[in-house]
């Protein structure tokens, strides 16, 4: 008898310990027609799903079930680059143009047409580390049918908006693109969005609007109006627009020069990543009664 009850309560101490265990929700993973880890979402975001085009490898991404980490619901992304994790496609390899990343990229993608507004919760690890002067993206605005030209010697397939971290501040980085369509002229402009110490371990909430319609430009963090651009996002028209979030690090090459070292390991947390045509359909702050994405 006494051995029975040990054992019902081993039984009862393991099932109560998993169940404290933040879980990965492995459902919502699924490998797209091309055999590409893909991300599913729900119908409150504005998107079908996020797909690696590129590949990583499994620290690189997890989805995880943890409602007391999550910025809202049950389930949040975490992403994780270390050194040499460089991936490429048919057409593109990070290895060989100096850059590092593990990237989704949103479908269906946007006409860059009247009012596009995109936001998302985005949360730094506590031993984050600034990857100055290399810098690390959390999160883009990307072209298809851009320009196209070089940077630093190297071919270059410009964004329209980067969310920059880098010399302890995130940025809001528009890329003021001229000259011409296979020899672009890319000037990007920053604007300070929040210090980066400030978002270890605590949420952050991310949102902006590229009106083509009115041409301006305006981003909030956590509700508070941050930039505000009066200018067309775009000089020349691209086909479409899409989103893309994660890290991405360009020209890793700088950072291990000046700092005679690898690149370190950074490791970021999305959520709530949502689309739509006003700012009230993307920022929780501004319209509280959105419903959560998972």
């Amino acid at each position: 008898m006494l051995g029975s009850w040990i054992m019902k309560k081993l039984l009862e101490i393991v099932v109560l310990s998993l169940l404290l265990i933040p879980t990965l929700a492995m459902s919502e993973i699924f490998k797209d027609d091309e055999g590409k880890a893909s991300l599913k979402t729900s119908s409150e975001s504005g998107f079908k799903h996020h797909t690696n085009h590129m590949g990583h490898n499994d620290y690189n991404f997890k989805y995880i079930k943890d409602k007391n980490k999550a910025r809202a619901g049950k389930y949040f992304q975490r992403f994780e680059v270390r050194d040499g994790d460089c991936f490429g496609d048919d057409n593109w390899n990070d290895c060989e143009n100096d850059r590092e990343r593990v990237e989704f990229s949103a479908e269906p993608e946007q006409l860059p047409k009247k009012n596009q507004c995109y936001g998302y919760s985005l949360m730094l690890s506590k031993d984050f580390i600034d990857t100055y002067p290399t810098t690390a993206s959390l999160g883009q605005v990307h072209q298809q049918g851009g320009p196209t030209g070089t940077a630093e010697g190297l071919a270059s397939f410009p964004p329209l908006i980067q969310i920059d971290a880098h010399g302890g501040y995130l940025y809001f980085n528009w890329h003021e693109l001229s000259g011409s369509a296979t020899n672009v002229i890319d000037r990007s402009q920053y604007h300070i969005l929040k210090r980066l110490k400030d978002m270890k371990e605590v949420w952050t909430d991310i949102s902006f609007c590229l009106d083509f319609e009115n041409k301006r430009m305006d981003a909030w963090v956590d509700g508070i109006k941050k930039v505000e651009i009066l200018k067309s996002p775009i000089f020349f028209k691209p086909k479409s627009i899409y989103f893309k979030h994660g890290i991405y690090r360009s020209f890793i090459s700088k950072y291990k020069n000046f700092n005679k070292s690898k690149m370190p390991t950074q490791i970021v947390f999305y959520d709530e990543i949502r689309r739509g045509t006003s700012i009230e359909k993307v920022d929780i702050n501004i319209n509280p009664k959105l419903k959560n994405v998972d």
